[in-house]
């Protein structure tokens, strides 16, 4: 009965009516498929959403930017003991034209051949996305268009068009790198 009730008084809505009603029903389906959806992915610790959890997670990104900033600082003056300061004991790098490195000793060898090579002091980071989920977090980051290096051996200046991407990972509060990769792609200059 209640079914022939509703479907007669629906006969009866005008056609902007109809239209609400059915953008209604449709929101309501959304929402309920939703809220099914995500209290079947939340675990028992993570009932609610806390204000401190955002803070915390600002925090972080702002901490990382700081780590990136150090980092580009260090780059800029071929500082190893800079550069040291920044990775993780277990860092593992992958640089274009370079072996992978694994452990922060055979890392730091690498940025010294690099250095003996090449002038970063007008080097520029640019943050494109930092994802951070507890203790672990994926920066992503790219040079400027424009943006050049110095070969020390005949002084030219080469485009550098790299994008990075780091994973990062906090120990004792303090964020380091952890992963470390980077290709040069002229296209993808911004």
């Amino acid at each position: 009965m209640i079914d022939e009730v509703s479907l007669f008084s629906c006969t009866f809505l005008t056609q902007g009516e109809k239209m609400k009603d059915h953008v209604l029903k449709g929101t309501m389906l959304t929402l309920a498929l939703l809220a099914t959806t995500s209290c079947a992915q939340i675990q028992p610790q993570q009932t609610k959403s806390t204000p401190s959890a955002a803070t915390s997670s600002a925090k972080s990104k702002q901490q990382i930017v700081d780590l990136l900033s150090r980092y580009q600082q260090a780059m800029r003056h071929a500082d190893m003991s800079g550069i040291s300061a920044t990775l993780h004991d277990d860092v593992v790098t992958t640089f274009q034209g370079k072996l992978t490195a694994r452990g922060k000793s055979a890392v730091l060898e690498n940025y010294q051949s690099t250095f003996q090579e090449m002038d970063f002091s007008e080097i520029e980071y640019l943050v494109d996305d930092i994802d951070v989920s507890q203790d672990l977090a994926v920066l992503s980051t790219y040079h400027p268009a424009g943006s050049f290096v110095t070969h020390k051996k005949d002084h030219k200046r080469i485009m550098d068009h790299n994008r990075e991407l780091f994973a990062l990972k906090k120990v004792q509060g303090q964020w380091l790198i952890y992963r470390y990769m980077f290709n040069q792609t002229p296209e993808q200059a911004k």
